[in-house]
């Protein structure tokens, strides 16, 4: 079992595996993978960088499940 976690919290992980301040992750029903990136950032980010944190989303949502 996955240990569940808050918006948040989730995002303050992310914001800390990322070094990328100001994420938000938005829960979207009925698509897997179902949280979306969210927030603004603080400065532009590249292609590949938005890639990179696309996989760290995709990591935190095999470890976490978002209360």
């Amino acid at each position: 079992m996955k240990p569940i976690l808050y918006q948040h919290e989730l995002a303050e992980k992310l914001e800390d595996r990322s070094g990328v301040t100001g994420l938000k992750l938005i829960r979207v029903k009925g698509y897997i993978p179902s949280w979306e990136l969210g927030g603004i950032r603080q400065m532009p980010l590249d292609e590949s960088a938005e890639a990179a944190l696309g996989e760290e989303v995709r990591k935190l949502q095999d470890e976490f499940d978002m209360a």
